[in-house]
């Protein structure tokens, strides 16, 4: 499950940035997750949920913000949505398909105390 080692990767990021900024509490940490980032978003929270125990983040509240999939097809010179990355353009069935979005993993915002 590589849903808890990016949750220990999230939590060294907030640890990092409570040294930084000087804060000793995370209570909402706000996420953006693409449709394409190959990340599952129950095992995430619960790989956040193990990993923040007894620390600066336990109990902090995790909201998700999911971009959908879009990649851009060179043979119809226009973005398209996408489920998967691999498969062919849903509007001309052509296999030209380079993903543009939803790829995303990243903090977007933080409420610390």
């Amino acid at each position: 499950m590589h849903e808890l080692s990016l949750a220990i990767s999230l939590l060294d990021l907030l640890e990092e940035r409570a040294c930084l900024d000087a804060f000793e509490r995370v209570q909402k940490i706000i996420l953006e997750v693409g449709e394409l980032s190959g990340v599952s978003i129950p095992a995430l929270r619960q790989g956040f949920e193990v990993a923040t125990k007894g620390t600066i983040a336990e109990g902090a509240e995790m909201d998700i913000l999911e971009p959908p999939g879009t990649g851009w097809c060179f043979t119809c010179e226009q973005t398209v949505a996408i489920k998967d990355p691999f498969r062919t353009c849903p509007g001309c069935g052509k296999s030209a398909v380079t993903p543009t979005g939803g790829l995303e993993f990243r903090v977007v915002e933080l409420v610390v105390s």
